[in-house]
């Protein structure tokens, strides 16, 4: 659904469909944020194609971090086609935690790859400018995307309305979390997009919210 002017939200309420929440951006160098499931791209591609958006537009895929449901789905993208964004933490976090993971469990961890580097600070992708926000806490690597143009944040599992990511996975950390969630919430945000769950607008209902979950989850104020 296009919320704005280079701006296309994909939320998901239905895990046959996919599980995690997609964010395209528009542009000289088209961006893809958390493609989902690998097994369930194509019903991402499909709604990207009821708002007339071909994928194979897209550049460039940022990573939020690397659980299969936000990294799966970057398998489906050429290396000749796009390139794939991820944090250095979380590339050593998938072959340290996440491959011995999945062979515990009998499974194959999926071919994937890193074409660059995620790293705190500015991001230009043709003429729009982002900054990249290491958070860890819900894994080691987890970083957030703010636009300051439109004032959007794309936060991952760090937050979502109602609530915060879970830390009980292998790499997580509530300390972590808690200086992560503390730095996000000083931004001026008017457009909060999670990684689950519904979005959130309107600075004043954003800053509630994270009033809100730091108080309930993070005993922070």
């Amino acid at each position: 659904m296009k919320i704005s002017e280079h701006i296309y939200v994909y939320l998901w309420t239905d895990q046959k469909e996919n599980n995690c929440n997609s964010v395209f951006i528009d542009g000289k160098v088209p961006l893809l944020i958390d493609p989902g499931l690998a097994h369930r791209t194509q019903s991402l591609f499909n709604r990207m194609q009821e708002d007339g958006v071909d994928h194979r537009r897209i550049k460039v895929v940022v990573i939020t971090h690397a659980h299969p449901d936000h990294f799966g789905g970057t398998v489906e993208f050429p290396v000749n086609q796009t390139k794939i964004g991820l944090a250095k933490e979380e590339k050593k976090y998938i072959e340290e935690i996440g491959r011995p993971m999945y062979l515990k469990h009998g499974m194959k961890i999926p071919d994937y790859r890193v074409d660059f580097y995620l790293r705190d600070g500015d991001l230009s992708l043709g003429k729009h400018d982002f900054q990249v926000l290491l958070t860890p806490g819900h894994s080691p690597g987890s970083v957030c995307l703010y636009w300051p143009r439109y004032k959007a944040l794309f936060p991952g599992d760090v937050v979502f309305m109602n609530g915060v990511g879970r830390t009980d996975l292998p790499g997580g950390n509530i300390k972590f979390l808690k200086e992560s969630v503390e730095r996000l919430s000083k931004l001026s945000v008017e457009l909060l997009v999670p990684g689950h769950g519904p979005a959130i607008q309107g600075k004043e209902r954003i800053q509630k919210n994270f009033e809100g979950i730091k108080r309930a989850f993070l005993n922070t104020t």
